[in-house]
């Protein structure tokens, strides 16, 4: 669901704000307060129309954010009180060490938390939330109902609930306020909806409440099993459909010998932006973590400088990723493609010494 449109406005600017982000540590994690205090107020513009003010804006794609659900997520949280930033919630859920390639077909959903093998009961335990998805199909007259009621309920408490395609394409947003019974206010990378309020466009294909807050686990813990998580990931021998780690890498390195239409195209392209972007929190995530390990230190650090050499190498390969515009009709040459096979044949072996680095830390 965390999708990037083909434009060449983003494509133009993802290279060099990548770039600099990628080598700027994160600032280090906040350990558990006493009290945690709310910054979100209920406003009421007029009768029937209810929003949270205090919600921060998005900064859209290509600012070291490209995955939609967790920079929203990390704003809900940041308005509750309980800050915890973009780079450690992608590190504790294993988002910025997984690599996810669909066999069956090109999908641009590789790279969503909610796709494949979701990552979520992982994420809510480990941030000390609870949290309840619900699917509703527009057509389904009475879930809709029940959907418009606890999306209020949700607002009329303070806290935005999050969603996807309310303005698409299908990224996640952030629902924050409502205007009477049935239109909901919206924040979106797209529309230009980042910092100021809009209507919804479209159905959500999924909604996701805040449910229950409860106390943070100690963060350290959550960072050494994180880093387990990342090993295991990479590692994973299991098939199917969707292939977890260097399985993953490799399969989509041999998708692209002979792609049969122009589908491959934007998935292959958003897939591989995600993977820059994952990488790039990967590389901020551990430095963050690494005085957790004590004398241990070193490995982490390695690792992250793996890490930071494999986002180095995917932008310097960006050009032999096309985005759709850049070929309106027909295929990409070849050339391309082996040129972007050699890329992610060099990004395995640098994952392999990374995750070799993080073995060496347990």
């Amino acid at each position: 669901m965390t999708r990037l449109r083909s434009s060449s406005r983003r494509f133009a600017f993802v290279t060099l704000a990548l770039a600099v982000l990628t080598g700027c540590p994160a600032k280090p994690a906040d350990q558990p307060t006493v009290r945690e205090r709310s910054r979100v107020s209920i406003v009421r513009d007029r009768p029937g129309d209810v929003r949270c003010d205090g919600i921060g804006p998005l900064r859209g794609f290509a600012k070291g954010r490209d995955c939609t659900f967790m920079h929203c997520l990390e704003l809900v949280l940041e308005a509750s009180g309980r800050k915890i930033n973009y780079d450690e919630l992608m590190g504790l859920s294993g988002m910025a060490f997984r690599t996810q390639f669909r066999t069956d077909h090109w999908d641009v959903g590789n790279p969503d938390p909610l796709a494949g093998e979701p990552v979520l009961d992982i994420l809510f335990p480990a941030i000390g939330w609870e949290y309840e998805l619900r699917i509703v199909k527009q057509e389904d007259y009475a879930e809709k109902d029940a959907l418009y009621r606890a999306v209020a309920k949700s607002i009329d408490t303070g806290i935005p609930v999050l969603a996807a395609n309310i303005i698409p394409p299908e990224d996640w947003g952030l629902i924050v306020g409502y205007r009477g019974p049935r239109t909901w206010l919206c924040r979106s990378y797209n529309g230009d909806a980042e910092t100021s309020d809009k209507p919804a466009t479209g159905w959500p294909t999924a909604t996701l409440f805040l449910t229950s807050k409860k106390s943070r686990p100690d963060p350290r813990k959550m960072h050494f099993e994180s880093i387990r998580r990342a090993i295991e990931m990479f590692d994973r021998k299991a098939g199917g459909s969707n292939l977890i780690g260097k399985k993953a890498l490799e399969a989509w390195a041999e998708a692209l010998r002979s792609p049969k239409d122009r589908t491959y195209i934007h998935a292959n392209f958003w897939t591989y932006v995600s993977l820059i972007d994952a990488r790039g929190a990967a590389v901020r995530y551990l430095r963050m973590i690494a005085k957790d390990y004590g004398s241990r230190d070193l490995h982490i650090g390695m690792a992250a400088d793996y890490y930071d050499s494999e986002v180095r190498l995917l932008l310097d390969g960006m050009n032999n990723v096309p985005a759709e515009h850049t070929f309106p009709v027909g295929l990409p040459p070849a050339e391309y493609r082996s040129k972007q096979i050699d890329t992610l044949r060099q990004a395995i072996a640098l994952e392999e010494k990374a995750v070799e680095s993080l073995k060496k830390a347990q």
